[in-house]
């Protein structure tokens, strides 16, 4: 029997507009954050930025300033302000200023929040200058999303977010924001497709955990670069231990940082700061947010037990290994070496002229190209930081007899 179609059609028409009354309820809620959030929103350079406290603290990205020191911005609520470069991190992307302002004077500002809180799924608003569009109508536009998944890495941003609020160029610098209107991160890029400049559905933001640990280092910076920080002297590797997968402290360097900090060959690492180290990726992305003098705390396992041991992060300082390669001849791209500096690290380690290099810390070296040689021969040249420990396998002629492979243990300094 045919049932009256009039009442599914009402029933259809009432989900509808209860429908339709949620997602406009919803967007009412955004709209007394947006008005909270506005005025303390920052036009600078063509992009965007937040301010943090009521003293004119702001954060930006640092290929926003490029480069420069004083700036003319303007907030959200329409004032306009000169500011000055207090420090900046070229390689995580991050920078901060302070506006100018009269004694005694306070602009509106967001608090820092608690990016650690999060979790996937939490709703998120992203405030910005895309395509420019606040040149016209001299206000900020706004976005809404969830974060979409966390501590992540894309290129050097370390542990960051990834929301899909919309975020487009101009949007660089702004202000992530959670419904409580608190900044828990700083938008710095894009996910694209075909070359195109605009967002394809993922966006990327540097927490407000790691601005925390920078401020203090950017506000004794003098309008200078804060490098980032590694404990030098370790080589890892990741190995099965126990049925699953282990990051291990393959090497200590003699005399370096780490092996002061009491690390051995050996031990596991399990994490740092409390957080997890499943892999070699999370390795570099924790160690990755954090400056040169930072102090963490590594956990290790080590002969069944377990120790925390404190390491004080040092920047990265490039050094020469003192040798020096043939140049291709014809197809031949074997990397030979050339001569050998007396008291260098590759005079220590036993390398030798006319040794063949074939490994690299167990990656084998296969070019292809007279640029690839050119590139592996800067990297050796110059490409490794003081304290680095290299085993390097070579393959060695001797008069009279077959070539033999031979292990060398190679430490940088």
């Amino acid at each position: 029997m045919n049932r009256p179609r009039f009442p599914v059609i009402c029933r259809a028409a009432l989900a509808g507009l209860l429908a339709a009354t949620c997602r406009a309820d919803h967007v009412t809620d955004l709209v007394p954050l947006c008005v909270k959030v506005k005025p303390a929103y920052v036009f600078i350079a063509g992009g965007s930025g937040v301010v943090i406290s009521p003293d004119g603290l702001m954060l930006t990205n640092n290929h926003v300033i490029q480069g420069k020191r004083t700036f003319d911005v303007r907030l959200g609520d329409g004032s306009s302000y000169k500011a000055k470069l207090l420090g900046t991190d070229p390689h995580g992307d991050l920078a901060a200023l302070r506006l100018e302002l009269k004694e005694g004077q306070t602009v509106p500002y967001l608090p820092l929040g608690d990016s650690d809180a999060l979790a996937v799924g939490d709703e998120t608003i992203a405030v910005g200058n895309p395509f420019g569009l606040g040149v016209i109508d001299q206000s900020p536009t706004f976005t809404a999303g969830i974060v979409s998944a966390l501590h992540h890495t894309q290129g050097t941003y370390t542990e960051c977010i990834v929301t899909d609020t919309e975020v487009n160029p101009g949007n660089s610098g702004g202000p992530l924001i959670t419904m409580n209107g608190e900044v828990v991160g700083i938008n710095g890029q894009i996910a694209t497709r075909f070359g195109l400049r605009s967002n394809t559905g993922l966006g990327f933001a540097i927490s407000a955990k790691q601005a925390k640990i920078w401020l203090p280092r950017f506000l004794a910076a003098g309008g200078g670069e804060v490098k980032h920080g590694r404990i030098p002297g370790l080589a890892f590797e990741e190995k099965q231990q126990g049925g699953e997968v282990r990051v291990l402290i393959k090497d200590v360097a003699d005399g370096s940082a780490a092996a002061s900090a009491g690390f051995r060959p050996g031990d596991a690492v399990l994490g740092i700061d409390a957080a997890p180290i499943p892999s070699l990726t999370r390795l570099a992305a924790l160690i990755g947010m954090y400056p040169e003098g930072h102090e963490v705390k590594v956990a290790v396992r080590r002969d069944g037990g377990q120790l925390e041991l404190p390491a004080r992060l040092v920047a990265p300082k490039r050094c020469a290994i003192g040798a020096n390669f043939e140049r291709p001849r014809n197809d031949d791209l074997d990397v030979v070496v050339s001569n050998v500096e007396e008291g260098t690290p590759a005079a220590t380690a036993g390398l030798k002229e006319g040794d063949e290099i074939l490994e690299i810390n167990g990656q084998r070296i296969e070019l292809r190209n007279r640029n690839e040689f050119k590139a592996l021969d800067r990297m050796l040249r110059m490409g490794f930081n003081e304290g680095d420990v290299l085993a390097v396998k070579v393959r060695r002629s001797v008069e009279g007899q077959e070539p033999v492979e031979l292990d060398l243990r190679l430490i940088a300094k």
